[in-house]
């Protein structure tokens, strides 16, 4: 990607940010919006808090919005629904991998309730293969137009729809005998209906916008360049809440075109950004040595502010009763105080290929004595090889290493409570929160070395090299052999670490954007921080 300044861009955009005397705030909340029903991941923690403080500072000055691909415009999405949002995020259950086709999941894509309407899965069809006829003539316009009122339709009936029916159906749409639409169709009711705007939302008018904050995913889709094209127009203050630059710096470890589309969509970004918030040192280096080699303006660090995470919220709440989660405790071996955690999303990045080489390394040693490792989070791409493995070992022999992967915050937080001590051997982070929230709860955490993992840590965390196998296993035996170090190490992390609050994140944030506009606070709104 080189760094070339987009032609349009050189004639239109004025040199410098003046602002403008339009004021509301833009916060881009699509992240959110589109997996509003699934366990929070950090990027969506994020947005949430973000916007948890707008409600509770300046809710009259923020407007939220989705961004739809098809319509290339923001939808608003009203403040009451982002309460729901932030306040219902945590409510779903855990269950051990071993089970994971439950009945609820089942009913997502099988579509055969009682309450479904023939006439409206035909409209449905209907309007998919206009859609479908559009795509294959080549109109634009049609095309658009035509996905948009087809996944509307879907969103505001969803219920009603009998998907089972519609999938079947995706064989008269077919351009070609070797292509299957039935596979994707499966997933409607979860892709469509997140993927369109509130129903009966209204579109945002861009000229009473006078700054846009993107403090969740940017690099799918035409968003970026959408931005930078409207920045260049109307001249809005853009910011951008940065995590990391994964799939630049480190793109082996990145989904198959993730990488490419990530540069493109920085790429119009890194003209258009007036502002970037980044969540640890590592990433503001990161994002600066970057714009340098590639030729872009420079960013100095007035432009690249740092803004450091805090744990999640449920770390600081009260640890439920344990039999409150009988799905945990029925688990063999996964006991208050005997298992180790590891929390992630399951991915090449994360490493947990590692762990498991560990532990397989630790259960011929030690048997029966050694405490079982605990995976909490989903499994993501590129990793059905690594999870046969697993269950088909016999050293591991379905005893030593169990899988949780729909981990509620009320479960991830007796799971952190309960724990013995927590590993996380991933190969680069943007900020390393698996870490933070270990040593927020008093855990001793064994973690790699280099990125931002080590800001993490605070000294306080045993940082190891990963190609140091041996230093991993003897630092684990430690911990799970000998109580008094690892008695020792909770109660010194217990004393020493500080814990950034997600005010102290998010303060900052708001504040910019506030001045930027020229708007102050409220406090009206009473959501408490």
């Amino acid at each position: 990607m080189t760094a070339v300044m987009p032609k349009s861009a050189t004639t239109t955009s004025k040199p410098g940010f003046t602002s403008p005397s339009r004021g509301r705030i833009l916060v881009d909340l699509s992240t959110s919006w589109r997996h509003r029903s699934s366990p929070p991941v950090g990027i969506i923690r994020c947005e949430h808090e973000v916007a948890r403080h707008f409600l509770s500072e300046s809710p009259g000055s923020v407007i939220f919005g989705f961004f739809s691909d098809e319509t290339q415009e923001y939808s608003q999405i009203p403040q009451d629904i982002v309460m729901q949002m932030i306040t219902s995020s945590a409510s779903s259950g855990s269950s051990p991998s071993s089970s994971k086709d439950t009945p609820s999941d089942h009913n997502l894509v099988d579509g055969s309730s009682s309450n479904k309407s023939h006439f409206k899965t035909f409209v449905a069809g209907l309007l998919f293969a206009n859609y479908m006829a559009g795509r294959a003539s080549g109109f634009s316009n049609w095309r658009l137009k035509g996905a948009t009122r087809a996944k509307q339709y879907v969103a505001d009936h969803h219920d009603e729809i009998d998907f089972d029916t519609l999938g079947k159906l995706a064989r008269f749409w077919s351009p070609g005998s070797s292509v299957d639409l039935r596979a994707p169709l499966s997933g409607l009711r979860m892709t469509l209906v997140h993927s369109a705007p509130p129903p009966g939302s209204l579109p945002v008018q861009m000229d009473t916008i006078g700054a846009i904050l993107l403090p969740g995913v940017f690099w799918e889709g035409s968003k970026a360049k959408w931005l930078w094209k409207i920045k260049s127009q109307k001249h809005i203050h853009v910011s951008l809440l940065l995590f990391d630059l994964i799939p630049i710096v480190v793109r082996q470890f990145s989904e198959s075109g993730a990488a490419q589309n990530f540069a493109a969509c920085l790429h119009y970004l890194l003209w258009a950004c007036d502002h970037f918030f980044c969540i640890s040192d590592s990433t503001a280096y990161d994002l600066r040595r970057y714009a340098d080699a590639c030729g872009y303006p420079s960013i100095p660090d007035s432009k690249a502010q740092i803004c450091r995470l805090g744990p999640a919220r449920f770390v600081n709440e009260t640890t439920p009763h344990l039999t409150e989660y009988p799905r945990i405790l029925e688990s063999n071996g996964i006991n208050p105080g005997e298992f180790v955690l590891f929390v992630s999303t399951i991915e090449s990045r994360k490493n947990h290929d590692f762990a498991y080489h560990l532990w397989r390394r630790l259960a011929l040693k030690h048997s029966a004595k050694l405490l079982p490792l605990v995976f909490a989070g989903k499994q993501g791409w590129d990793t059905d090889s690594l999870m046969r493995k697993i269950a088909q070992d016999p050293a591991i022999g379905g005893r030593h290493i169990a899988h949780f992967d729909n981990v509620s915050d009320d479960q991830l937080r007796w799971l952190y409570a309960n724990c013995a001590f927590t590993i996380f051997p991933s190969h680069y982070e943007g900020f390393g929160m698996t870490v933070a929230e270990s040593l927020a709860f008093g855990k001793p955490c064994i973690a790699s070395k280099g990125s931002s993992i080590e800001e993490a840590g605070q000294g306080l965390a045993d940082h190891i090299d990963t190609l140091d196998g041996i230093g991993w296993i003897e630092t684990i035996e430690k911990y799970m052999f000998d109580k008094k170090a690892l008695d020792l190490k909770s109660e010194h992390i217990k004393n020493n670490y500080k814990s950034y609050t997600w005010e102290e994140f998010t303060t900052p944030i708001v504040q910019h954007m506030l001045d930027t506009t020229g708007l102050t606070s409220s406090n009206k709104f009473g959501i408490r921080q």
